[in-house]
């Protein structure tokens, strides 16, 4: 494949850093823009649904772990190939990916269509909410196939350095959704209204759109008629790469299984602690928060690009003035957004439904947790790295110790001790810490400086 020209690994790290940053951000933003429309029309739906829909989030989030590790390990393949110039690997390590990505879902739709109304009994579900969450949540694990594919192409992308053409799509993909969000929610159009089951529909819809756009632009579009991104023209299966891939998936996720279980357990402990007001209160304000990382997010996939193309050019000095650069702006961001949402938090969560007890108990998360949200971002940036260079355990070590050793724990014993939903907050707010404090350590430590990458086809790369 010809030579190209790669920003990434040569000439300006800050210019490099915001090329690829940028186009994400957009995408993040406008997928919060969908967010924000989902949580408008949910909200209004009552806290049934509000508390039923973030128990759903919760469930999925766990169950779709081992497809975030694959796609931590896919970026980190990607990108080394690209920044060590093996171009016709990429087509094989997308190849496989999708082969992983595939099976996953298939799983999935198996336990969405059977265990959904058992999988949110064991979180606890009033009968209110589980009526409500269940119309959300079997539809979406049996649909989820779409998002997992899309996920998995749109990181072919982003780690081979362009940004751009997934952004394109994901626009795409957010018209859509916004537009079916409240048709299928409401019943705009003539078309009947499904409630909280509009909201999957419409996601499963404008994944599968987006699909259809990003295989169109891979060999339809004349400009990327060469590019590495696309299928090999003969599918193969080397079992090798297989294992390689997800050697570097598990802890990946393992670490994305222990975030999300931790989020799973504090949704649990909120609701048998304090009850539907809580939770529906917890999960406006986490999307709230989510919200609040859009941009960091933004950096820290961009981060990780840097990282994995930058030690396959074998420029580990760059890597790290690239780390240094956004842990920097992504605390001094997440700092400006703390004081902000501190300042809004009344308007902010009333704007999404919030009312009586659950604006109350939201207030209260808004006036805490937002100020460890600088603590956070390093931690994410410092994590986000050590993933783009295949190093995937110390963010494992880290879920561990900051969310399930502290934030879980010690919330489950300020909730069976009695203490208000304050002191939960708190307990969110000190494990952002400790994690920071692990992220840091094994960064600082340096290991993944040093991590190959075995690409398949009788290739290493080394840091």
């Amino acid at each position: 494949m010809a030579e190209r020209e790669n920003i990434v690994t040569e000439g300006s790290i800050t210019k490099a850093l915001f090329i690829i940053a940028l186009p994400i951000i957009i995408s993040n933003i406008l997928q919060s823009v969908l967010e924000v429309v989902d949580m408008y029309f949910i909200g209004h739906l009552g806290d049934d649904a509000i508390a039923g829909g973030t128990m759903s989030l919760s469930i999925i989030m766990v169950l779709t772990t081992v497809m975030f590790g694959v796609v931590t390990a896919t970026a980190a393949f990607i990108s080394r190939a690209y920044g060590s110039k093996q171009y016709e690997r990429i087509q094989v390590i997308l190849a496989h990916a999708l082969y992983l990505a595939l099976i996953i879902s298939a799983i999935i739709a198996v336990i969405g269509l059977f265990w959904s109304e058992e999988l949110l009994l064991l979180m606890g579900a009033e009968p209110g909410a589980l009526a409500e969450g269940a119309k959300f949540l079997r539809p979406m694990l049996m649909g989820l196939f779409g998002m997992i594919i899309l996920m998995t192409l749109v990181t072919a992308f982003q780690s081979s350095g362009d940004s751009r053409t997934p952004m394109y799509v994901m626009i795409a993909v957010n018209i859509v959704n916004i537009i079916l969000n409240p048709t299928l929610i409401q019943g705009l159009a003539g078309l009947p209204a499904f409630g909280i089951a509009g909201s999957a529909y419409a996601s499963i819809l404008s994944r599968t759109a987006g699909i259809v756009l990003l295989l169109g632009v891979m060999y339809l579009h004349p400009a990327f008629k060469n590019s590495p991104v696309r299928l090999p023209v003969k599918l193969t299966f080397e079992p090798q790469l297989v294992k390689n891939i997800i050697v570097i998936a598990i802890p990946s996720a393992l670490q994305s299984g222990i975030r999300s279980f931790g989020f799973l357990m504090m949704t649990s402990l909120i609701t048998i602690g304090y009850g539907t007001v809580a939770v529906a209160a917890y999960g406006i304000a986490i999307r709230l928060d989510m919200l609040g990382f859009i941009i960091v997010m933004g950096l820290c996939t961009a981060i990780a690009v840097m990282v994995g193309q930058n030690l396959g050019a074998g420029k580990v000095e760059r890597a790290e003035m690239a780390v240094k650069y956004a842990v920097i702006l992504n605390a001094i961001f997440m700092a400006c957004v703390a004081v902000f949402y501190y300042l809004n938090a009344e308007m902010l969560l009333a704007f999404f439904g919030a009312e009586g007890e659950t604006l109350k108990d939201g207030v209260i998360f808004m006036h805490i947790v937002p100020f460890s949200y600088f603590i956070s971002a390093a931690a994410m940036t410092l994590g986000f790295a050590m993933n783009g260079a295949g190093m995937t355990r110390p963010g494992m070590y880290s879920a561990i110790a900051g969310q399930i050793c502290t934030q879980v724990a010690l919330s489950a014993m300020f909730a069976y001790l009695g203490y208000p939903f304050e002191y939960v907050c708190y307990a969110i707010a000190f494990g952002s810490v400790i994690m920071c404090l692990c992220d840091y350590y094994f960064y600082h430590k340096g290991d993944w400086k040093r991590k190959k990458l075995n690409l398949g086809g009788d290739t290493e790369v080394d840091g």
